[in-house]
């Protein structure tokens, strides 16, 4: 029996005792977030199921669009741990309850099981920056307060980060950025692959933690290569040069964090997040975004010193030899301490990617 609250939401009897109220909110430009409430007065009624079913071209796992990342089974969501999921074509599902909450993927759909009280709230923007910008007001200007903290440097990964491949870290990192994750969850990740390094080209894992920026990364691990790595006989230079890498970069770092404060995009992210229509994006693993004027591509599946990638439209300056690329693919040479990284040529920051060209090839 539904009966309108408002012109925005309305509220739901069901004959089994369960009731529901729906709230439909605008946020402006950035999109509008669709609210179920669901509680009932007789305590034989405890828990709600609701499924929803899943777009090919729209994944509502929070581990982003590389197939081979898809989640089977079921996660059970610990209390007080927000966990959102955006889908390439902008949305984001998150839900609340005041006991377990599991999520299961069957058959191409997603089943939520939640007892009661319990909320389930609908994202809708026009992509997945716009997704991000609207989980961002939402949790930080409501109801949802999140805090940021730091990863300590005793701190042990998180449980249910497993062990994984080192060629997996690049696409782990990518798809993290479309789970509404805090910097705390990129760095705890990072924490997790310098950890289970194995010793054989942990050079890629050095390279992948010199272009990220710092607010995803340890705090030691900001100025310092990890010191289980193991990357070479002359240590000590390629700490220098890594340590001095970063420290150039500072500024640039500075920005990529104070855009996720104020706009709630993600420090690093996957390439869809800015070109969810490209299919050869949502197909990649290889490849991440430092704020939006860094592009690079750590090489971490392939065995020789080569790297192949697709830039992005528009031109693209490598970082280490200036040249001047424009969008598609490209292969260039990438030894340890230099990395496949460009920079947009229009990028107000060029001057500071330069000056780390000049100071790089001094190290």
């Amino acid at each position: 029996m539904p009966s309108m609250a408002s012109k925005d939401s309305a509220f739901f009897a069901f004959s089994e005792g369960l009731s529901m109220r729906e709230e439909f909110q605008r946020y402006g430009d950035h999109g509008s977030i669709f609210m179920l409430d669901f509680s009932s007065l007789d305590s034989k009624i405890d828990a709600v199921k609701i499924r929803f079913l899943d777009i090919s071209s729209a994944k509502w796992n929070g581990l982003g669009p590389r197939p081979s990342h898809d989640l089977k089974g079921s996660i059970e969501l610990k209390q007080g741990l927000q966990t959102a999921a955006f889908a390439i074509d902008g949305r984001f599902l998150l839900c609340e309850s005041s006991g377990k909450r599991i999520f299961s993927f069957i058959n191409g759909a997603l089943e939520l099981s939640l007892e009661l009280p319990a909320a389930v709230y609908i994202g809708y923007a026009k992509n997945p920056m716009q997704a991000c910008q609207l989980w961002h007001i939402w949790t930080m200007l409501y109801s949802h307060p999140v805090h940021w903290n730091e990863t300590s440097l005793e701190l042990e990964p998180q449980e249910g980060i497993g062990r994984f491949k080192p060629r997996d870290a690049v696409g782990l990192l990518g798809s993290l950025s479309f789970s509404g994750a805090k910097p705390s969850d990129f760095q705890e990740l990072n924490f997790s692959i310098a950890k289970d390094a194995q010793g054989y080209e942990d050079w890629k894992i050095a390279d992948l933690m010199l272009c990220q920026p710092d607010i995803v990364l340890p705090l030691l691990f900001r100025r310092e290569i990890p010191m289980n790595l193991e990357v070479g006989s002359n240590r000590k230079r390629a700490q220098n040069r890594y340590a001095k890498i970063r420290a150039g970069l500072s500024q640039y770092w500075e920005f990529c964090e104070k855009r996720w404060n104020n706009e709630g995009i993600p420090a690093i992210f996957h390439p869809s997040i800015l070109f969810p229509d490209d299919c050869d994006y949502a197909k990649s693993d290889n490849m991440l975004f430092s704020g939006s004027d860094l592009v690079f591509s750590p090489n971490m599946a392939s065995k020789d010193e080569f790297c192949s990638l697709i830039l992005p439209e528009g031109q693209w300056i490598h970082l280490w030899t200036s040249r001047i690329y424009p969008s598609g693919k490209v292969t260039v040479h990438a030894p340890f301490g230099t990395p496949a990284l460009f920079y947009r040529l229009e990028s107000e920051y060029a001057w500071l990617f330069d000056s780390i060209r000049q100071r790089a090839s001094r190290l």
